[in-house]
């Protein structure tokens, strides 16, 4: 085998891996047998939960504190589709990022959060908290200053 074979080799097993392991995030949807007259016949299945986006931002609360951070964040994902700039979303998803340590992708997230609701101090500190754990005291103060801003007691 060359070098090359094992780089693909490996790198197909990686992303056979990262489908598998959203795969056990998924659950099946519940059929229903009862038809409705104002239902079509050859209505479809939705691909995700029936679950609202609140329910989902519960269960992905709950597989967080349990520190299941990969589950939560399928979930919170989920939910960010169910109800896109839903800043509570937003900012969940960016405090779990930043809990696996992939600062980037939560600033992101947070960013969008604060777009979305700038009254909301968490917001504002998570970015000041990620922000002084990369070794940018300045902007770290500066968001930490708009969250007491918002908030003293933050």
């Amino acid at each position: 085998m060359t070098l090359f074979q094992i780089i693909m080799l490996g790198a197909s097993a990686y992303f056979a891996f990262k489908i598998y392991e959203h795969m056990q995030t998924l659950q099946d949807p519940k059929e229903k047998n009862i038809q409705n007259e104002d239902e079509p016949a050859n209505r479809t299945i939705d691909a995700f939960s029936t679950f609202d986006s609140s329910t989902l931002i519960e269960k992905a609360d709950e597989e967080r504190e349990k520190e299941n951070l990969e589950r939560a964040l399928a979930i919170y994902s989920e939910a960010n589709i169910k109800d896109p700039n839903n800043a509570e979303i937003l900012f969940k998803m960016g405090y779990t990022l930043a809990l696996q340590g992939r600062d980037p992708e939560a600033l992101e997230y947070l960013f969008e959060s604060i777009k979305n609701d700038a009254s909301n101090p968490f917001s504002y500190e998570e970015v000041s908290k990620i922000y002084e754990k990369m070794g940018d005291s300045e902007k770290a103060q500066q968001y930490h200053k708009m969250a007491v801003e918002i908030d003293e007691n933050i």
